[in-house]
C-alpha cells in the first residue's frame, strides 16, 4: 500500500491575498458622469504616489456624485454599521457592458442607504429593497456596495485617514 504525500490546502505560505475585486488599474481622465466605482479605482491609483491630489480628486468628484462620500462615510465610519446579512449577497448581476447602460447607480441610489445601516424597514423588506438595488445597477458598483456593506475596502490605497481629509464628517 503506497501512501500518498497530503497536499496542502489554500494558497501558498507567503503567496499574496486575494484582490477582493478587480480593479482598474490604468490611469485616465474621467468624465464629468463618471461612477463611484470608476472615481474610486482612479484615486486608488493616484494615492499610491500622490495622497494630497487623490484627496482633491476625491472632494472634486464628490461634488459631480454625491455618492463619493457616502460610500466612503458607511465603509470607514465606526459610527455606522449595516443591518443587512454578512457575506456576498445572492443577486442576479447586470449584464448592461457600461454604467451609462444600466438602470440605475449609486449617484443616484445613494438615499436609500439609510434603509440599510438602521431599522426603520422590516428586515425581509430591506433584504428585498438591497437586492433591488445590487440588480438595477452595474455590476462592479453593486460589487463595490455589496464589499462595502461588510466594511471590506477593495481599494489598497484608499485609507481611513485619506477619506476623513477629504470629507472631515466621517469619524474614523
Amino acid at each position: 500500500m503506497t501512501t500518498e504525500k497530503k497536499r496542502g490546502r489554500g494558497r501558498p505560505k507567503g503567496a499574496p491575498n486575494k484582490p477582493k475585486m478587480e480593479l482598474v488599474t490604468e490611469r485616465i481622465n474621467l468624465p464629468n458622469g463618471a461612477d463611484v466605482f470608476e472615481i474610486l479605482c482612479q484615486a486608488n491609483i493616484v494615492a499610491e504616489t500622490d495622497v494630497p491630489t487623490a484627496v482633491n480628486g476625491l472632494k472634486i468628484f464628490n461634488d459631480r456624485n454625491g455618492a463619493v462620500s457616502k460610500v466612503l462615510r458607511w465603509l470607514f465610519d465606526k459610527n455606522i454599521h449595516s443591518t443587512l446579512p454578512e457575506g456576498e449577497t445572492p443577486y442576479k448581476k447586470n449584464d448592461a457592458p457600461d454604467s451609462q447602460l444600466s438602470e440605475t447607480g449609486l449617484k443616484f441610489e445613494f438615499k436609500k442607504f439609510q434603509y440599510f445601516v438602521t431599522e426603520q424597514v422590516p428586515q425581509a423588506r430591506r433584504e428585498t429593497m438591497w437586492i433591488e438595488l445590487l440588480e438595477g445597477m452595474h455590476h462592479k458598483e453593486a460589487e463595490l456596495i455589496d464589499l462595502v456593506k461588510d466594511k471590506k475596502n477593495p481599494f489598497p490605497n484608499i485609507t481611513k485617514e485619506m477619506a476623513s481629509e477629504a470629507f472631515p464628517e466621517i469619524q474614523v
